[in-house]
């Protein structure tokens, strides 16, 4: 084995023990076209071992840096209540989760900010429709507004409670 095959195996074996079993693979992309010159290049110019070597080192760590980089994932979010419709005065609950996000935000119904994943028991009040909105971010961007609409409506008792005082106050 000729000196510049050796010190082309060397090299190879410093790379796998520094950078492990990615190194075959990498080898195809970037690094082999840096092998073929070292290799092919008259022995006088092999005076600097260490700079190919720097160089090759160089090529993997650009390769390996740029397959581990992926581009961010655009965050969802799930929300949901675990009734529609609500009496007046009950609770009810809001339960959400998200994956891709680094905040979350209450809006609508409800305010403040959230946990990325979790549940809320809120209390109804009033009649009538509101809506409760959930927005998440993360590194993929924000998400547009998740909203569920909970129905809050009187009971039996309480209408008849409506009728008796309307009834009084229409004597007047």
């Amino acid at each position: 084995m000729c000196r510049t095959t050796r010190f082309a195996v060397l090299i190879y074996h410093r790379l796998i023990r520094n950078f492990g079993e990615s190194v075959p693979q990498l080898m195809n992309k970037k690094l082999l076209p840096l092998f073929v010159v070292f290799l092919l290049s008259p022995i006088s110019t092999h005076a600097a071992p260490s700079n190919i070597f720097i160089e090759l080192l160089k090529a993997l760590e650009t390769q390996r840096s740029g397959t581990a980089k992926q581009a961010p994932i655009q965050p969802t979010v799930e929300l949901s209540v675990d009734r529609p419709v609500v009496t007046s005065g009950e609770t009810f609950i809001l339960t959400w989760s998200s994956s891709g996000s680094a905040s979350c935000e209450a809006k609508g119904g409800w305010t403040g900010d959230l946990e990325i994943s979790g549940s809320s028991r809120l209390q109804s009040y009033g009649i009538g429709e509101r809506a409760f909105s959930i927005q998440c971010a993360g590194d993929g961007g924000d998400v547009s507004l998740t909203t569920v609409t909970v129905r809050f409506a009187i009971s039996p008792e309480q209408r008849n409670t409506q009728a008796a005082i309307a009834a009084v106050f229409s004597t007047f």
